[in-house]
């Protein structure tokens, strides 16, 4: 059972209430992630336009993106989001096998490039920040609009395992 209680529709703000059908247009269905973030409208409605470019299209290949964001919750045990972000990485090509061996740079099943991003990842997430040698690793593949991408798509992730597992929130039916 979640911690904190889900803000449904019928008792959101109206301005709350219009992220929720947004969502629902886009996705069929309001994350409960969302409904629990909704307990802090000003903050929600914030978040919401800077996790909508984290996700959206970008410089940085989406597959490239979705094992930045799988290693970042595997590593901090986000049942919720790895569920979700396993969904989203099988859909922009991801294979089952290196979703299953993250968050393992050394994993053969990885190329060279994943591997950068998943010790970037892997870095940023247990050491808060990365190393010389990491981010030297990710300029033979990335420019520094995509550096810099990574590690905003990772420091957004650490914040939404660490709120969804603080709020222990259910992963949707």
């Amino acid at each position: 059972m979640a911690r904190i209680p889900y803000v449904e529709k019928e008792n959101a703000s109206p301005e709350i209430k219009a992220i929720y059908e947004q969502l629902e247009k886009k996705f069929g269905l309001v994350p409960n992630v969302i409904k629990a973030m909704a307990n802090s409208p000003t903050l929600l409605q914030g978040f919401m336009p800077f996790l909508g470019a984290v996700l959206g299209p970008s410089a940085v290949d989406p597959a490239l993106k979705e094992l930045a964001i799988l290693t970042t919750t595997k590593i901090n045990g986000c049942s919720y989001c790895t569920a979700h972000h396993t969904a989203v990485g099988q859909r922009v090509g991801l294979s089952k096998e290196k979703i299953e061996a993250l968050p393992d740079p050394n994993n053969p099943v990885f190329d060279e490039k994943e591997r950068a991003v998943i010790r970037f990842a892997k870095e940023v997430t247990e050491k808060v920040s990365a190393s010389e040698e990491s981010i030297n690793e990710l300029r033979k593949y990335f420019n520094d609009s995509q550096i810099a991408e990574l590690n905003l798509v990772v420091g957004a992730f650490n914040l939404l395992t660490r709120f969804a597992d603080t709020f222990k929130v259910e992963l949707e039916h």
